[in-house]
């Protein structure tokens, strides 16, 4: 179990600004609209550790500014009606209370349009504004060299600003139990109990999940396998419940080429999603992300990432085929001032008429981050 050296506290203010251009930014299948985005995010990130202590907060407020490049359509909004300021926010807390027990705490919350900080494996093209918060209290125990468990809690609730999209909220408990091998090799037997309840008529539901996470540690890079099984039981009882198969492999590496200045990583998933904003519309999510980077230099850096996800609707005959490529490019001016260029493309194939959509995006980035205990 970790402890933590000497009292130390760090706090980095920074700033960052950006510029955006979505070919489709509505991800509509016709009427396609060019957007401009401008987005400033000042914010703060605060380290404070203690001999068996460790507390980390990290805040940006997000200010969204839209300008449409194409002629608005007859009956829809101007894009610059959705301006607004959101916030992204995350902490994590530790203490270690005993030789043997760590207590910890991790928080995160959002306000924002993007969909995809609701659900991993999000699908949908809503720009509606919602609130999420998300708190895990959790207990970690060990039992010796070989043996450790952990205990958690999680609750979490979205609530969306319009009033017609459903609010939700979710109370989820979770148990590992880790045997350790040797200090980098792992098996983890994990159980997950949750409750998911909405404020509309979509069903509420509970969901059961086993898996056996199998962990690996070698010099230079690691792997994570795991498999287990979900049952998902519906308050409705017109709805049938879901039994599906779920696992994962994660491979990441750093310096697996010659020169020890590339990295790359494979993921594959297979889940359902947890969170819809209305209706039953469940899936089984699969979804594969393959990335690299090379270090040109001290002060240059590329990356790539290409993901493919297969959407398999269970209550209905639809499949969605998402495909993301991206190439990004950061220039390091200095230690507290970074520049990139990132450009790609997402597209999506339905067997359902109108949830095709293909976006291609553009995007400048200038960071500020000054660490006053580094520079």
């Amino acid at each position: 179990m970790k402890t933590y050296a000497a009292s130390k506290s760090n706090i980095i203010p920074k700033i960052s600004a950006a510029w955006e251009m979505d070919s489709n930014f509505y991800l509509a299948q016709e009427n396609e609209r060019e957007v401009y985005t401008y987005l400033i995010r000042p914010g703060f990130r605060a380290e404070f550790e203690t001999a068996k202590s460790a507390l980390m907060l990290d805040y940006t407020l997000d200010a969204y500014y839209y300008d449409d490049r194409d002629p608005v359509p007859p009956g829809e909004r101007p894009s610059d009606e959705q301006d607004y300021s959101g916030h992204t926010f995350s902490g994590a807390a530790k203490h270690q209370a005993f030789t043997r027990m760590l207590l910890g705490l991790n928080a995160s919350s959002y306000i924002t349009r993007d969909p995809g900080q609701s659900d991993v494996f999000d699908n949908s093209i809503s720009r509606d504004k919602y609130t999420a918060n998300w708190i895990t209290p959790y207990i970690v125990y060990d039992f010796g060299h070989k043996f450790s468990a952990r205990v958690g809690y999680g609750y979490s609730n979205i609530d969306y600003n319009p009033e017609d999209r459903e609010d939700s909220k979710e109370n989820r408990g979770t148990f590992d139990l880790i045997y350790n091998f040797t200090p980098k090799t792992s098996l983890d037997l994990e159980f997950q109990h949750w409750k998911k309840e909405y404020d509309g008529p979509t069903s509420d539901y509970t969901s059961n999940q086993a898996k056996l996470i199998f962990r690996r540690q070698f010099k230079n890079f690691k792997i994570s396998a795991g498999a287990g099984y979900q049952n998902r039981n519906f308050d409705d009882s017109s709805l049938d419940d879901l039994d599906n198969f779920t696992y994962n492999f994660s491979l990441d590496g750093g310096g697996l080429i010659a020169n020890r200045r590339s990295y790359i990583s494979f993921n594959v998933e297979q889940n359902l999603n947890d969170q819809i904003a209305s209706g039953n519309n469940y899936y089984l999510a699969t979804r594969f992300i393959l990335s690299g980077g090379h270090e040109f230099s001290r002060k240059l850096l590329g990356h790539a990432e290409a993901s493919y996800m297969i959407a398999d609707y269970q209550l209905d005959d639809r499949t969605d085929n998402i495909y993301d490529f991206l190439g990004r490019i950061r220039y390091k001016f200095a230690r507290w001032m970074i520049f990139s260029v990132e450009g790609g493309i997402e597209n999506r194939d339905s067997n359902f008429e109108g949830r095709d959509y293909v976006n291609t995006y553009f995007i400048l980035t200038l960071d500020f981050a000054y660490d006053f205990a580094k520079n």
